[in-house]
């Protein structure tokens, strides 16, 4: 009995005890699991402002219309949810489990993909990017929090496969989707002219002669069904070993309200989640936002007509690997709070770049040291963050770090859409662009500052969450 409290303390099991696996992650299973919800999220992306353009076209021949900047405020809404979405994922996550938040959000985000199939009304496409967004956060930070349940030393590994994972996924998404939507151009090409003019023309030798219409985005939303929906099964049968995970205590609504309370009143959660998560929320935005519409204004893409929107998609998912390798150099050292500064300020010199880019050439080299940095960025919200205040408060923690994100995103991309109205003749996409980026960079100046006059990583101090951790 907990004098103090006057409540019961659950004691933890023999073989939980002597058994340093349980309740780990399964990163045979998570990592796959993970690659693939990539593959999806970037077939996705790569997909989705050719298939509104191909909506738009089929308006014009029907005598309708359709919003000229659906993407853009599709994408806003996406973001929206991940004001409480994380909230929700993690405190889930504290008294349910990782592994189950994340296999409930994969069947309920089965329903995006199918919807897309039937050509849905504009009305319905923003519900769909709110369920996307709020499944999206719920996946995320369940994932992000699930991989950090390994052996201390291993956590670098563990990170480091996830952000690989990200990249490689990533990177299979946008040319599978090339394939799945000119298949029968492809189809052709290999009857008349063999396997390597089809290869040529799949990755954008030659450009490509006809245009995707609605029926060629259909088999494409089929396949990101069938793969989430397997998703789902495998993470929720076999994502996580039996047992309870060792660092952790068992979940009850009294601790995960006295993590909150400790969470509120530490000044190191604060000095990271506001730079990095508020502030860098805002920076994301300038990739899931306006990244399409810079590209269509230096001619890489037109409607539904993909004029080099291939090579910059895989690009960006490219540079995931390299980044996610990277952060597998840093995840577990407790790296110093100028580490952060450079991630943020980093973060913002790319989207700067991206910003002022006059032509093609430097577009692609500004999104290349963007997405590299992006990989930190996603990091920082879950794994940096909590090796600077402990195991105890993790899924709480990257819950609500990611919502702050979330908060900021979607604050800048409203603002943005409210000043420069993408819908309008003569939208320009760099302004909204560098007003984020100039918000991130004053950011990174301000921790820095805080940094020196208060060290994030101070050598003498363990993190608060890691002190009462010992099993009883």
């Amino acid at each position: 009995m907990d004098v103090k409290a006057g409540q019961q303390l659950e004691v933890t099991s023999t073989r939980e005890l002597l058994d340093p696996s349980a309740g780990t992650a399964r990163l045979q299973v998570v990592i796959p699991v993970a690659l693939i919800s990539f593959f999806y999220a970037n077939m996705l992306d790569y997909a989705l402002p050719l298939y509104l353009g191909a909506r738009e076209t089929a308006a014009e021949l029907a005598g309708t219309s359709f919003p000229r900047g659906m993407y853009v405020t599709a994408a806003i809404w996406r973001v929206t949810p991940w004001v409480i979405g994380p909230i929700m994922a993690g405190l889930g996550s504290r008294l349910f489990g990782e592994r189950r938040v994340w296999a409930l959000a994969l069947f309920a985000k089965v329903a995006v993909p199918l919807s897309l199939a039937a050509h849905p009304h504009p009305e319905t496409i923003a519900s769909l990017a709110i369920w996307q967004g709020f499944t999206g956060a719920l996946m995320w930070i369940a994932g992000l929090s699930l991989v950090q349940m390994v052996a201390r030393e291993r956590k670098g590994f563990a990170n480091g496969l996830l952000m690989t994972s990200m990249g490689v996924g990533s990177l299979l998404g946008p040319i599978c989707g090339r394939v799945l939507l000119y298949r029968q151009e492809m189809s052709d090409l290999v009857s008349s002219d063999g396997v390597g003019a089809a290869l040529s023309r799949l990755v954008g030798l030659n450009p490509m002669t006809s245009r995707p219409g609605l029926s060629d985005f259909e088999l494409l939303f089929w396949v990101l069904t069938g793969t989430t929906a397997t998703c789902a099964f495998l993470i929720g049968m076999w994502g996580q070993r039996p047992g309870r995970f060792q660092r952790d205590p068992h979940p009850n609504l009294v601790q995960t309200l006295a993590d909150l309370k400790t969470l509120a009143t530490m000044p190191t959660f604060w000095a990271l989640v506001i730079p990095l998560c508020l502030f860098g929320g805002a920076v994301f935005g300038v990739g899931n936002y306006y990244l399409p519409s810079r590209a269509e204004e230096l001619g890489l893409k037109s409607g539904s007509s993909d004029n080099g929107w291939i090579w910059l998609t895989l690009l960006k998912t490219l540079m995931w690997i390299p980044g996610g390798l990277a952060v597998g150099l840093l995840a577990g050292r407790r790296a110093p709070g100028i580490a952060a500064v450079l991630m943020i300020g980093g973060f913002s010199l790319g989207a700067t770049c991206i910003g002022v880019s006059q032509v093609a050439w430097q577009l692609f080299a500004s999104v290349a040291v963007f997405e590299f940095v992006r990989q930190f960025m996603r990091w920082s919200h879950g794994g940096y963050l909590t090796e600077h205040i402990g195991d105890r408060l993790r899924p709480t923690a990257i819950g609500f770090a990611i919502t702050f994100s979330g908060l900021g995103e979607t604050v800048y991309g409203w603002v943005a859409k409210a000043i420069w109205d993408p819908d309008l003749p003569g939208f320009e996409s760099w302004k909204p662009v560098l007003l984020a980026s100039i918000a991130g960079l004053l950011a990174a100046v301000g921790l820095f500052v805080f940094d020196r006059w208060r060290p994030i990583r101070d050598p003498g101090v363990e993190p608060a969450g890691n002190s009462s951790t010992k099993p009883i």
